[in-house]
Protein backbone atom coordinates (compact mmCIF):
# COMPACT_ATOMS: atom_id res chain seq x y z
CA UNK A 1 0.00 0.00 0.00
CA UNK A 2 1.53 3.29 -1.12
CA UNK A 3 1.47 6.13 1.40
CA UNK A 4 1.71 9.62 -0.05
CA UNK A 5 3.38 12.22 2.12
CA UNK A 6 1.67 15.60 1.78
CA UNK A 7 4.07 18.52 1.63
CA UNK A 8 3.35 21.53 3.85
CA UNK A 9 5.35 24.05 1.87
CA UNK A 10 5.41 27.78 2.53
CA UNK A 11 2.14 29.28 1.42
CA UNK A 12 -1.32 27.75 1.23
CA UNK A 13 -2.70 25.93 -1.78
CA UNK A 14 -6.35 26.87 -2.22
CA UNK A 15 -9.35 26.06 -4.40
CA UNK A 16 -11.83 28.94 -4.72
CA UNK A 17 -15.34 27.50 -4.97
CA UNK A 18 -18.77 29.10 -5.30
CA UNK A 19 -20.82 26.29 -3.76
CA UNK A 20 -21.12 24.78 -0.27
CA UNK A 21 -18.36 22.33 0.64
CA UNK A 22 -19.48 18.77 0.05
CA UNK A 23 -17.93 15.79 1.84
CA UNK A 24 -18.44 13.61 -1.21
CA UNK A 25 -16.55 16.04 -3.51
CA UNK A 26 -13.20 14.33 -4.05
CA UNK A 27 -11.41 16.97 -6.12
CA UNK A 28 -9.29 18.23 -3.22
CA UNK A 29 -8.22 14.70 -2.25
CA UNK A 30 -7.20 13.94 -5.83
CA UNK A 31 -5.09 17.12 -5.94
CA UNK A 32 -3.47 16.23 -2.61
CA UNK A 33 -2.43 12.85 -3.95
CA UNK A 34 -1.27 13.94 -7.39
CA UNK A 35 0.55 17.17 -6.47
CA UNK A 36 2.00 16.00 -3.14
CA UNK A 37 0.68 19.25 -1.66
CA UNK A 38 -1.96 20.00 0.92
CA UNK A 39 -4.98 21.80 -0.54
CA UNK A 40 -7.91 23.52 1.11
CA UNK A 41 -11.23 24.78 -0.21
CA UNK A 42 -12.22 28.42 0.25
CA UNK A 43 -15.97 28.76 -0.14
CA UNK A 44 -17.97 31.82 -1.17
CA UNK A 45 -21.44 30.84 -2.36
CA UNK A 46 -22.51 33.30 -5.04
CA UNK A 47 -24.44 31.33 -7.64
CA UNK A 48 -27.85 30.98 -6.02
CA UNK A 49 -31.17 31.12 -7.88
CA UNK A 50 -31.42 34.44 -9.73
CA UNK A 51 -34.86 35.70 -8.84
CA UNK A 52 -34.48 39.45 -9.29
CA UNK A 53 -32.18 42.30 -10.27
CA UNK A 54 -31.30 42.68 -6.59
CA UNK A 55 -30.20 39.03 -6.26
CA UNK A 56 -28.10 39.46 -9.42
CA UNK A 57 -26.53 42.59 -7.91
CA UNK A 58 -25.62 40.63 -4.76
CA UNK A 59 -24.11 37.90 -6.93
CA UNK A 60 -21.91 40.35 -8.84
CA UNK A 61 -20.94 42.10 -5.59
CA UNK A 62 -19.69 38.77 -4.21
CA UNK A 63 -17.75 38.17 -7.43
CA UNK A 64 -15.76 41.35 -6.75
CA UNK A 65 -15.53 41.24 -2.95
CA UNK A 66 -14.28 37.68 -2.43
CA UNK A 67 -11.29 37.99 -4.85
CA UNK A 68 -10.43 41.31 -3.19
CA UNK A 69 -10.08 39.51 0.14
CA UNK A 70 -7.82 36.94 -1.51
CA UNK A 71 -5.79 39.75 -3.11
CA UNK A 72 -5.30 41.54 0.22
CA UNK A 73 -3.91 38.30 1.68
CA UNK A 74 -2.07 37.27 -1.51
CA UNK A 75 1.26 36.61 0.23
CA UNK A 76 -0.34 33.68 2.10
CA UNK A 77 -1.00 31.65 -1.05
CA UNK A 78 1.36 29.60 -3.19
CA UNK A 79 -1.11 28.02 -5.63
CA UNK A 80 -4.62 29.22 -6.41
CA UNK A 81 -7.15 27.25 -8.44
CA UNK A 82 -10.26 29.31 -9.20
CA UNK A 83 -13.08 26.82 -9.75
CA UNK A 84 -15.34 29.85 -10.23
CA UNK A 85 -13.64 31.68 -13.08
CA UNK A 86 -14.50 35.21 -11.96
CA UNK A 87 -12.84 34.68 -8.59
CA UNK A 88 -9.60 34.05 -10.45
CA UNK A 89 -10.12 36.67 -13.14
CA UNK A 90 -10.83 39.42 -10.65
CA UNK A 91 -7.93 38.39 -8.44
CA UNK A 92 -5.67 38.77 -11.49
CA UNK A 93 -7.32 42.11 -12.29
CA UNK A 94 -6.54 43.51 -8.84
CA UNK A 95 -2.99 42.21 -9.09
CA UNK A 96 -2.39 43.86 -12.46
CA UNK A 97 -4.09 47.17 -11.79
CA UNK A 98 -2.00 47.60 -8.62
CA UNK A 99 1.08 46.18 -10.35
CA UNK A 100 1.98 43.91 -7.44
CA UNK A 101 4.69 41.28 -7.24
CA UNK A 102 3.55 37.87 -8.49
CA UNK A 103 3.37 35.60 -5.44
CA UNK A 104 1.43 32.60 -6.67
CA UNK A 105 0.54 30.30 -9.53
CA UNK A 106 -3.03 31.02 -10.67
CA UNK A 107 -5.09 28.50 -12.62
CA UNK A 108 -8.55 29.62 -13.73
CA UNK A 109 -11.04 26.88 -14.47
CA UNK A 110 -14.14 26.74 -16.65
CA UNK A 111 -13.13 29.79 -18.68
CA UNK A 112 -16.00 31.00 -20.85
CA UNK A 113 -16.11 34.34 -22.65
CA UNK A 114 -19.52 35.54 -23.80
CA UNK A 115 -19.30 38.62 -26.04
CA UNK A 116 -21.61 41.50 -25.20
CA UNK A 117 -23.10 44.00 -27.62
CA UNK A 118 -22.40 47.69 -28.15
CA UNK A 119 -20.16 49.95 -26.09
CA UNK A 120 -20.47 47.71 -23.01
CA UNK A 121 -19.27 44.80 -25.16
CA UNK A 122 -16.12 46.69 -26.18
CA UNK A 123 -15.35 47.57 -22.56
CA UNK A 124 -15.97 43.99 -21.45
CA UNK A 125 -13.66 42.58 -24.13
CA UNK A 126 -10.85 44.97 -23.20
CA UNK A 127 -11.36 44.16 -19.52
CA UNK A 128 -11.07 40.42 -20.19
CA UNK A 129 -8.08 40.87 -22.50
CA UNK A 130 -6.36 43.02 -19.86
CA UNK A 131 -6.67 40.12 -17.42
CA UNK A 132 -5.94 37.22 -19.78
CA UNK A 133 -2.76 38.83 -21.12
CA UNK A 134 -1.40 39.51 -17.65
CA UNK A 135 1.50 37.64 -16.06
CA UNK A 136 -0.70 36.85 -13.07
CA UNK A 137 -2.65 34.16 -14.94
CA UNK A 138 -0.68 30.97 -15.51
CA UNK A 139 -3.36 28.90 -17.21
CA UNK A 140 -7.00 29.13 -18.22
CA UNK A 141 -8.87 25.84 -18.42
CA UNK A 142 -11.43 25.27 -21.16
CA UNK A 143 -13.63 22.23 -21.44
CA UNK A 144 -13.43 22.07 -25.23
CA UNK A 145 -10.41 22.03 -27.55
CA UNK A 146 -12.01 24.45 -30.00
CA UNK A 147 -12.38 27.13 -27.37
CA UNK A 148 -8.69 26.96 -26.48
CA UNK A 149 -7.79 27.71 -30.09
CA UNK A 150 -10.44 30.44 -30.51
CA UNK A 151 -9.63 32.25 -27.26
CA UNK A 152 -5.87 32.26 -27.88
CA UNK A 153 -6.50 34.08 -31.18
CA UNK A 154 -9.17 36.35 -29.74
CA UNK A 155 -7.04 37.59 -26.84
CA UNK A 156 -3.72 37.40 -28.72
CA UNK A 157 -1.90 35.18 -26.24
CA UNK A 158 0.25 32.06 -26.70
CA UNK A 159 -2.00 29.06 -27.24
CA UNK A 160 -0.31 27.29 -24.32
CA UNK A 161 -2.01 29.70 -21.91
CA UNK A 162 -5.33 28.00 -22.63
CA UNK A 163 -5.34 24.38 -21.53
CA UNK A 164 -7.95 21.80 -22.50
CA UNK A 165 -9.31 19.44 -19.86
CA UNK A 166 -12.38 17.24 -19.98
CA UNK A 167 -14.87 18.07 -17.28
CA UNK A 168 -15.25 15.39 -14.62
CA UNK A 169 -17.88 14.95 -11.92
CA UNK A 170 -18.45 12.86 -8.81
CA UNK A 171 -20.67 9.82 -8.66
CA UNK A 172 -24.34 10.70 -8.43
CA UNK A 173 -25.97 9.32 -5.32
CA UNK A 174 -29.69 8.60 -5.70
CA UNK A 175 -31.40 6.33 -3.20
CA UNK A 176 -33.76 3.66 -4.45
CA UNK A 177 -32.94 4.23 -8.11
CA UNK A 178 -36.04 3.79 -10.26
CA UNK A 179 -36.66 3.21 -13.94
CA UNK A 180 -38.43 6.02 -15.80
CA UNK A 181 -42.11 5.98 -14.87
CA UNK A 182 -43.03 7.97 -17.95
CA UNK A 183 -41.22 8.92 -21.15
CA UNK A 184 -40.54 12.56 -20.38
CA UNK A 185 -38.09 14.89 -22.08
CA UNK A 186 -36.05 17.02 -19.72
CA UNK A 187 -33.98 20.14 -20.43
CA UNK A 188 -32.08 22.25 -17.92
CA UNK A 189 -29.25 24.72 -17.35
CA UNK A 190 -28.71 28.47 -17.35
CA UNK A 191 -25.83 29.32 -19.59
CA UNK A 192 -26.19 29.77 -23.36
CA UNK A 193 -29.59 28.04 -23.57
CA UNK A 194 -32.13 28.61 -26.37
CA UNK A 195 -35.31 27.56 -24.62
CA UNK A 196 -37.40 29.58 -27.07
CA UNK A 197 -36.38 27.21 -29.86
CA UNK A 198 -37.05 24.11 -27.77
CA UNK A 199 -40.40 25.44 -26.59
CA UNK A 200 -41.64 26.21 -30.08
CA UNK A 201 -40.25 22.97 -31.52
CA UNK A 202 -42.01 20.73 -28.98
CA UNK A 203 -45.14 22.78 -28.42
CA UNK A 204 -48.31 20.93 -29.48
CA UNK A 205 -46.45 17.60 -29.79
CA UNK A 206 -47.38 14.47 -27.87
CA UNK A 207 -44.15 14.61 -25.85
CA UNK A 208 -44.28 15.61 -22.20
CA UNK A 209 -41.50 18.13 -21.56
CA UNK A 210 -39.92 19.57 -18.40
CA UNK A 211 -37.74 22.70 -18.63
CA UNK A 212 -35.78 23.33 -15.43
CA UNK A 213 -34.13 26.76 -15.27
CA UNK A 214 -34.55 29.98 -13.32
CA UNK A 215 -33.32 31.73 -16.48
CA UNK A 216 -36.27 30.48 -18.56
CA UNK A 217 -39.00 33.12 -18.61
CA UNK A 218 -41.52 31.11 -20.62
CA UNK A 219 -44.86 30.00 -19.21
CA UNK A 220 -45.91 26.37 -18.86
CA UNK A 221 -48.03 25.05 -21.72
CA UNK A 222 -50.23 21.99 -22.31
CA UNK A 223 -47.38 19.52 -22.72
CA UNK A 224 -44.52 21.69 -21.41
CA UNK A 225 -43.88 22.39 -17.73
CA UNK A 226 -41.44 25.16 -16.82
CA UNK A 227 -39.83 24.90 -13.37
CA UNK A 228 -37.85 27.84 -11.95
CA UNK A 229 -36.86 26.44 -8.57
CA UNK A 230 -35.68 22.85 -9.00
CA UNK A 231 -31.98 22.33 -8.34
CA UNK A 232 -29.52 19.98 -6.67
CA UNK A 233 -30.72 16.60 -5.51
CA UNK A 234 -34.29 17.29 -6.58
CA UNK A 235 -33.08 17.90 -10.14
CA UNK A 236 -31.02 14.69 -10.14
CA UNK A 237 -34.00 12.64 -8.97
CA UNK A 238 -36.12 14.21 -11.70
CA UNK A 239 -33.42 13.46 -14.27
CA UNK A 240 -33.26 9.87 -13.07
CA UNK A 241 -36.97 9.43 -13.78
CA UNK A 242 -36.84 11.10 -17.20
CA UNK A 243 -36.26 9.44 -20.58
CA UNK A 244 -33.95 11.74 -22.55
CA UNK A 245 -32.09 15.03 -22.05
CA UNK A 246 -32.25 17.79 -24.68
CA UNK A 247 -29.78 20.70 -24.51
CA UNK A 248 -30.60 23.61 -26.87
CA UNK A 249 -27.70 26.07 -27.21
CA UNK A 250 -27.81 29.66 -28.46
CA UNK A 251 -24.21 30.22 -29.58
CA UNK A 252 -22.72 27.12 -31.19
CA UNK A 253 -19.16 28.27 -30.47
CA UNK A 254 -19.58 28.81 -26.71
CA UNK A 255 -18.89 25.78 -24.56
CA UNK A 256 -21.69 25.06 -22.10
CA UNK A 257 -23.84 22.18 -20.99
CA UNK A 258 -21.05 19.71 -20.19
CA UNK A 259 -22.14 19.26 -16.58
CA UNK A 260 -25.67 18.34 -17.61
CA UNK A 261 -24.31 16.01 -20.30
CA UNK A 262 -22.15 14.14 -17.79
CA UNK A 263 -24.96 13.89 -15.25
CA UNK A 264 -27.22 12.45 -17.96
CA UNK A 265 -24.50 10.10 -19.21
CA UNK A 266 -23.85 8.75 -15.73
CA UNK A 267 -27.55 7.93 -15.33
CA UNK A 268 -27.79 6.49 -18.84
CA UNK A 269 -30.13 9.15 -20.26
CA UNK A 270 -29.43 9.74 -23.97
CA UNK A 271 -28.50 13.36 -24.71
CA UNK A 272 -29.52 15.40 -27.74
CA UNK A 273 -27.35 18.52 -28.00
CA UNK A 274 -28.71 21.17 -30.37
CA UNK A 275 -26.51 23.70 -32.15
CA UNK A 276 -22.97 23.12 -30.89
CA UNK A 277 -19.43 23.05 -32.30
CA UNK A 278 -17.87 22.33 -28.90
CA UNK A 279 -19.42 19.06 -27.74
CA UNK A 280 -17.45 16.59 -29.86
CA UNK A 281 -15.05 16.21 -26.92
CA UNK A 282 -17.92 14.62 -24.99
CA UNK A 283 -20.41 13.20 -27.48
CA UNK A 284 -19.64 10.82 -30.32
CA UNK A 285 -22.62 11.48 -32.53
CA UNK A 286 -24.90 8.46 -32.71
CA UNK A 287 -22.71 6.48 -30.28
CA UNK A 288 -23.17 7.96 -26.81
CA UNK A 289 -25.51 10.79 -27.75
CA UNK A 290 -26.51 13.07 -30.59
CA UNK A 291 -25.30 16.46 -31.84
CA UNK A 292 -27.76 18.03 -34.28
CA UNK A 293 -28.34 21.33 -36.03
CA UNK A 294 -30.91 23.76 -34.72
CA UNK A 295 -33.67 22.39 -36.89
CA UNK A 296 -37.14 21.38 -35.67
CA UNK A 297 -37.53 18.51 -38.12
CA UNK A 298 -34.14 17.04 -37.22
CA UNK A 299 -34.92 17.35 -33.50
CA UNK A 300 -38.26 15.57 -33.83
CA UNK A 301 -36.73 12.81 -35.97
CA UNK A 302 -33.99 12.19 -33.39
CA UNK A 303 -36.46 12.11 -30.51
CA UNK A 304 -38.69 9.73 -32.44
CA UNK A 305 -35.78 7.35 -33.04
CA UNK A 306 -35.08 7.12 -29.33
CA UNK A 307 -38.75 6.69 -28.46
CA UNK A 308 -39.48 4.08 -31.10
CA UNK A 309 -36.23 2.10 -31.23
CA UNK A 310 -35.69 0.48 -27.83
CA UNK A 311 -32.54 -1.28 -29.01
CA UNK A 312 -30.96 2.03 -30.06
CA UNK A 313 -31.98 3.64 -26.77
CA UNK A 314 -30.40 0.87 -24.70
CA UNK A 315 -27.26 0.84 -26.85
CA UNK A 316 -26.70 4.60 -26.40
CA UNK A 317 -27.52 4.40 -22.69
CA UNK A 318 -25.01 1.61 -22.10
CA UNK A 319 -22.27 3.36 -24.09
CA UNK A 320 -22.80 6.58 -22.14
CA UNK A 321 -22.12 4.84 -18.85
CA UNK A 322 -19.01 3.12 -20.18
CA UNK A 323 -17.50 6.32 -21.59
CA UNK A 324 -18.32 8.28 -18.44
CA UNK A 325 -16.37 5.84 -16.26
CA UNK A 326 -13.42 5.94 -18.66
CA UNK A 327 -13.13 9.66 -19.40
CA UNK A 328 -15.29 11.92 -17.27
CA UNK A 329 -14.90 11.06 -13.60
CA UNK A 330 -13.76 13.66 -11.06
CA UNK A 331 -10.56 11.62 -10.71
CA UNK A 332 -9.72 12.16 -14.38
CA UNK A 333 -10.32 15.91 -14.06
CA UNK A 334 -8.31 16.20 -10.83
CA UNK A 335 -5.39 14.34 -12.39
CA UNK A 336 -5.39 16.68 -15.40
CA UNK A 337 -5.41 19.79 -13.19
CA UNK A 338 -2.67 18.33 -10.99
CA UNK A 339 -0.47 17.88 -14.09
CA UNK A 340 -0.91 21.58 -14.88
CA UNK A 341 -0.07 22.56 -11.28
CA UNK A 342 3.06 20.41 -11.43
CA UNK A 343 4.34 21.97 -14.66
Amino acid sequence: MRITKIMKDKGKNVILIDFPRLKEWKFKEILNENTNLEWEEMENVSNQIRKSKFSNFIRYFKYFLFPLKIFINRKKYKNIIAWQQFYGLLYAFYSRIFNTKKYNKLIIMTFIYKPKEGFIGKIYYRFMRYIVQSKYVNALICFSKKECEDYAKLFDVPKEKFQFCTLGIDKINIEEKQLPNEKTIISCGRSNRDYDFLYQALKETDYKVHILSDECKLESYKNIEVHNNIMGQEFLEMLDKSYIMVIPLKDKNISSGQLVILQSMQLGKPVICIGSNTMTDYIQNGINGFIIQKDRKMLLETIEKLYEDEELYNKVSKKEKEIFEEKFSIKVLGTQIADIVNC
